[in-house]
């Protein structure tokens, strides 16, 4: 019973996190909203069919963005001259 707690939410074959276009379409009803709801239900699908979670994707393009070098000395500590 307490293996699973750690396990992203799901509903049928989606993450939770897919449901939140659709509901905002179910509370405010119009094509606009119909339209964020289907693209917002696609990109969580295929983000759930590789496997990753937003959290993850966010991580994943943080490290695209920083790049791979991370010094473990912060900037303001180093000493440049010695």
């Amino acid at each position: 019973m307490w293996r699973n707690t750690a396990l992203p939410i799901r509903f049928l074959m989606l993450d939770a996190r897919a449901l939140l276009p659709v509901l905002c379409l179910v509370t405010y009803w119009s094509w606009t909203t119909f339209y964020i709801a289907l693209l917002g239900t696609a990109f969580f699908g295929v983000l759930s069919f590789f496997g990753l979670t937003l959290p993850a994707l966010f991580r994943i393009v943080r490290g695209w963005l920083v790049g791979r070098l991370r010094p473990a000395v912060p900037a303001w500590k180093r000493r440049r001259l010695a």
